[in-house]
């Protein structure tokens, strides 16, 4: 039963045959090319991402599938993974003008236009009279506000090809920002025309109305645009918008309500809501909204700005003085937060802090407004309207005026680390369900090697997930391996059998009890210690969670849902930590338990010390997808955004899909 290392020549004789039975069965790449294209056209991204994975395994150097990966990224908004497989792309075929197009539209999405009209550029090097290039090169041009060279390129798409609506749309859109408003709606008028279907062309016509002052027939164009698709919650948000100019509260309430009912999670929409609740005096709904955008974006200084500010009319002094403390956190330079928490401080009778406010709110205006400016003028003006230069960036879900219903980077999610690996006994499951757990699976030389050569019907993989096994499967299981395994005289084995299942079962004590027992017998057995410092970890957190009244652990083991005891000390996870020492001091090359170490390093909130494990983990095993993710999410913690979306990117094409959800909220702003 002893899993060791003599296994391992036995494990790479098996790897060659199998290495031999692909090679020599040479896994047909054009067949996962067609799947891939077929899983992109039914809009199957993760799908065809793992289709495509395949086909690039088996030739290293098919543009073809490198290309097609990238668009599927670009699907999931993984434009950064985009970047890299088309680049990928051009570096095998250089005169591949689709790449560079295509390159260029996932700069544009990154903000990055200079890289996007360089690649357009080489694009229309190759193909001269592409209107598709053209086109999205214009598009470019106008998010660099360059409105006249966009009016050219968009000319020049129609000229080569007349009947594209989107190329009238945006030209006419260029020609708004111009001020020649007369031809923008005449292009427009023409892009309808072209395709009487499409929602954005109403809905843009709309927005020019609304900024002509045509509000009536601004709506009307919404309500048809409503007609077509009563699912897009950014019509709902413009007609709103038309309402409120309007002075129809009421109506403006109910559009933005629709567009919560149909995008939940709109930060802007219910900073919105706020302000048109706070106007009407409804301070309560005002605060609730204002809960919400803190919620879904805790670092808008207004949010804590305005509702401070409700929160001193409704005598609530403590709250006003809580949060423009917080407003003050994260924006220092705030004169105005820090006048308003004067007023507050004063109401509270804090008349210390008050002073100490206003004289810093003096010393920020006099260096922003520099010499000989009347500041009892400029602390008056900043008292009233409390301006600064910051922007103050709004999740708001809007796509091309579009949610993308069903694409995975819009579900909501808990944005939580993946879990700790075990070595469990993988129990025989159905086809149907085996496949929905065989993507978690991981091996090392030693497991494969015992599990194709042990000959008691015993198989072991690495997971993260719980393997569905009943108690009466486990304890029947229990049996056979007493009556079969302890005959042999393996002790040590047995002990290890039952820590493995029992820890499956969640009897933490029992399981830790077993594998003691085999420690004891054979104490190099480093997969006991692995399981038994993962199973520690785990008891001693549900023991704390359990004790601090709150039912959420996260990523710096933050509380929400009860009252924290502050008298009980969170574990230490020193024996945990022992376990792991062990076992790479027994076993340096497995990767699981430096992934582990690295969770544990995350409770403990040693982040960077969590980044070398996880990138420790990641050096043994490439393709580690879990290790990426929380790596990512670690980057991202300690501000590290840029690496972190580059292993964002990594894991979704692993097959995480809660990444490219991850992508959407923190890679493409």
């Amino acid at each position: 039963m002893h899993i060791k290392s003599t296994h391992i020549r036995l494990a790479i004789v098996t790897l060659l045959i199998l290495s031999s039975l692909i090679s020599n069965s040479q896994i047909n790449y054009n067949h996962f090319i067609a799947r891939g294209q077929n899983e992109l056209q039914q809009e199957k991204y993760l799908d065809a991402i793992q289709s495509l994975n395949t086909a690039i395994k088996s030739k290293k150097n098919g543009f073809e599938a490198f290309f097609l990966r990238g668009i599927a990224k670009f699907s999931l908004g993984d434009y950064r993974g985009a970047v890299n497989d088309f680049t990928a792309t051009v570096n095998i075929h250089p005169l591949y003008a689709r790449a560079y197009q295509y390159r260029g539209i996932s700069y544009d999405r990154l903000l990055d236009y200079a890289h996007a009209i360089g690649d357009y550029n080489k694009a229309l090097d190759i193909d001269p009279f592409n209107p598709d290039v053209f086109l999205a090169r214009g598009d470019t041009k106008m998010h660099i506000r360059d409105f006249e060279g966009a009016i050219d390129d968009f000319t020049a798409s129609i000229n080569l090809k007349g009947n594209v609506a989107s190329a009238w749309l945006n030209r006419g859109i260029a020609k708004h920002f111009m001020d020649k408003n007369k031809e923008a709606l005449d292009d427009i008028n023409k892009a309808i025309y072209l395709d009487y279907f499409n929602v954005e062309a109403w809905i843009k016509r709309g927005m020019i109305k609304y900024e002509l002052d045509s509000l009536e027939s601004a709506i009307a164009d919404y309500d048809h645009a409503i007609d077509l698709d009563d699912k897009n919650p950014y019509v709902y948000f413009q007609k709103a918008l038309s309402y409120l100019k309007l002075k129809d509260t009421i109506s403006t309430i109910t559009n933005y309500n629709k567009v919560l009912e149909l995008d939940e999670n709109n930060a802007l929409t219910y900073y919105n809501l706020a302000i048109v609740y706070g106007a009407s005096s409804d301070y309560e709904e005002a605060i609730a909204a204002y809960n919400e955008v803190s919620r879904l974006n805790p670092y808008n200084v207004y949010t804590y700005y305005n509702r401070a500010n409700l929160y001193y009319l409704t005598d609530k002094y403590q709250e006003a003085d809580q949060d423009l403390s917080t407003a003050i956190e994260i924006f220092p330079d705030f004169a105005g937060a820090y006048i308003n928490r004067s007023a507050v401080r004063h109401a509270l009778k804090d008349h210390k802090g008050a002073r100490l406010d206003q004289q810093k709110a003096e010393e920020i205006i006099a260096a922003t407004n520099g010499d000989g400016i009347d500041s009892k003028l400029l602390y008056s003006r900043y008292a009233d309207s409390a301006y600064f230069n910051k922007i103050i960036e709004f999740e708001a879900d809007f796509v091309s005026g579009d949610m993308q219903k069903g694409r995975v980077q819009f579900s909501r999610i808990n944005i939580v680390p993946k879990s700790n690996f075990h070595l469990i006994y993988a129990f025989n499951l159905p086809d149907s369900i085996y496949m929905k757990y065989k993507e978690y699976e991981y091996f090392d030389e030693n497991i494969s090697a015992f599990n194709a050569d042990n000959g008691l019907g015993i198989r072991f993989v690495f997971t993260t997930r719980e393997w569905p096994v009943s108690k009466e499967t486990a304890l029947k299981e229990l049996e056979r391996i007493d009556s079969t395994i302890l005959m042999a005289g393996d002790t040590a084995g047995v002990y290890f059998l039952k820590g493995v299942i029992n820890g499956m079962l969640q009897n933490y004590s029992t399981a830790i009890n077993a594998y003691d027992g085999a420690l004891e017998f054979d104490p190099s057995i480093s997969y006991a210690l692995l399981n038994r410092g993962t199973l520690r970890y785990e008891m001693d957190e549900f023991v704390y969670s359990d004790n601090m009244y709150t039912n959420s652990i996260t990523i710096s083991r933050t509380t929400f849902g009860g009252k924290q005891n502050e008298k009980i000390a969170a574990p230490d996870h020193k024996e945990v930590m022992k376990d792991y020492g062990k076992v790479i001091t027994q076993n340096p090359g497995l990767p699981f338990v430096y992934y582990n170490r690295a969770n544990v390093k995350l409770t403990l909130k040693k982040f960077q010390r969590a980044i070398d494990d996880y990138s420790k983990a990641i050096e043994l095993q490439p393709n580690l997808a879990e290790a990426y993710y929380n790596r990512a999410l670690t980057l991202l913690y300690v501000n590290e955004a840029k690496l972190a979306c580059k292993d964002l990117s990594k894991a979704g094409e692993l097959g995480i899909t809660e990444a490219y959800n991850v992508i959407k909220r923190f890679c493409n702003k």
